[in-house]
């Protein structure tokens, strides 16, 4: 006759569970700071306003503006019964001044359509978090209590909370495959865990696949699913010189156009469709135009400590583009790669 199962919680579950409960502790707090930050750049971007007016003044009055001043004093164009302060670079000509402060409002006016997109994405951010703490919580309590409780159930909902967390945060808890013992593993003192052996190739999680596609002209396209698909795209599977996309401003899929190590070059035409298709897959894509940066992969790292799915790049070009969604013809195997996110 086999022995019964521990009742549960057994150790490792309540110690990975309470393990999970403080890792999204601090992803809930490090989210709350994220969205006060987001707000900050809401009031400045408030400003886009006053550097539009001030480019208009100097425009309008170029004869008032003195050469190589560090400030001058202009009526408003919008109401000429108030002045305007406004700084100058002495190296620059009026017109160049005028141009900087412009380049500056439309700076500002973009990031002011794209901070409710931000605030938003940050809050059900903010929101999953708090729910999976809750409903840990309330599975642990009902694992203590209950005379059966749901083992699978639990076990599920700790996977799926492992899975949410960015990987800074994820080196602090167990993935939970080393709690699985093997079938014949049998001892006095447990069950015995073999480790895996080395030889094997490491499983990539379906999570992580990307959204594999082909451009008109035949060129292969990676693009990253999640935050995590995102670094797996860029620091993994892309090469050096492949072509490494991102909507500007705002969240959004890392978009590969792998290159290859020939002397043949992407078309206008390709990195235009390929742009269209970052801007589709993005927070942005209900926009109009969109801007998209666009660099060699060798250009883009990972700051240090960085959460996953952020990335900074060198040498960018920016292409302004109109989201169009993928058509199906595009996709490189339709029936593993949905264009649903």
């Amino acid at each position: 006759m086999s022995e019964p199962e521990p009742s549960p919680p057994t150790s490792l579950i309540a110690e990975r569970a309470e393990a999970l409960l403080r890792a999204l502790g601090r992803l809930r707090h490090r989210l709350k700071r994220k969205y006060l930050a987001i707000q900050k750049d809401m009031a400045a971007a408030e400003e886009g306003g006053s550097q539009r007016r001030a480019g208009e003044a100097i425009l309008t009055y170029l004869h008032k503006v003195p050469k190589r001043a560090t400030h001058v004093t202009l009526p408003d164009p919008a109401d000429e019964t108030h002045t305007l302060e406004i700084a100058l670079d002495p190296a620059l000509t009026a017109q160049a001044n005028a141009a900087r402060y412009f380049k500056r409002a439309a700076k500002f006016e973009r990031a002011l359509e794209e901070v409710p997109l931000r605030l938003s994405a940050t809050q059900k951010e903010i929101d999953g978090a708090a729910s999976f703490i809750t409903r840990i919580q309330a599975a642990m309590t009902a694992a203590a209590t209950a005379d059966a409780p749901p083992m699978r159930r639990t076990t599920r909902l700790l996977d799926e909370a492992y899975a949410h967390l960015p990987p800074v945060l994820k080196r602090e808890v167990p993935d939970g495959r080393a709690v699985a013992p093997t079938a014949d593993a049998a001892s006095p003192d447990g069950p015995v865990v073999h480790a895996p052996s080395k030889r094997r190739e490491p499983v990539v999680p379906a999570r992580l696949q990307p959204r594999r596609l082909k451009t008109v002209e035949g060129w292969d396209v990676l693009i990253g699913r999640s935050n995590e698909g995102n670094d797996y795209v860029t620091h993994s599977l892309a090469r050096p010189e492949d072509y490494w996309f991102h909507v500007h401003g705002c969240p959004g899929s890392h978009v590969v156009l792998r290159r290859g190590k020939g002397k043949n070059e992407p078309s206008k035409q390709t990195l235009e469709e390929v742009a269209t298709w970052a801007a589709f897959y993005s927070q942005a894509r209900s926009a109009g135009k969109v801007p998209v940066i666009w660099t060699l992969k060798k250009y883009v790292r990972r700051p240090r400590k960085a959460p996953a799915g952020l990335a900074t790049c060198e040498r960018e070009k920016m292409l302004m583009v109109r989201p169009v969604e993928p058509p199906r013809s595009a996709l490189a195997d339709n029936a593993d790669n949905p264009t649903d996110d």
